[in-house]
């Protein structure tokens, strides 16, 4: 999908999430997509690969090795991998993937 209004989303909330101050973005994000759901850490990042899933956003706390394997399938995939601040890495606590198209919907999290 290339419009938020179409797309599943799926979002995993934390308190790092609270403590950065963008839960309320989050919740705003979810209710702009078609359908919102959490199926939380990596699984999210393997359906927006498969494309049964739109837009992932991850909690706030990861560490590498919870994104280095996922970045790489996310990309081959044709996906778009990032942090929240839209840098391609998996050394950053937050990660958000997509199918490309839907990308700059999660702007608003970079804070």
């Amino acid at each position: 999908m290339s419009k938020l209004d179409e797309a599943q989303v799926s979002v995993t909330f934390s308190s790092g999430w609270d403590m950065l101050g963008l839960t309320d973005q989050l919740v705003h994000l979810q209710q702009q997509a078609y359908r919102a759901r959490g199926f939380g850490d990596f699984w999210q990042h393997m359906l927006v690969a498969e494309g049964a899933v739109d837009l992932a956003v991850d909690a706030v706390g990861l560490q590498p090795y919870d994104l280095a394997a996922v970045m790489v399938i996310v990309e081959e995939a044709g996906g778009t991998f990032t942090d929240r601040h839209g840098e391609r890495t998996f050394m950053s606590n937050t990660a958000i993937s997509s199918n490309g198209l839907l990308h700059h919907c999660a702007r608003p999290l970079a804070g």
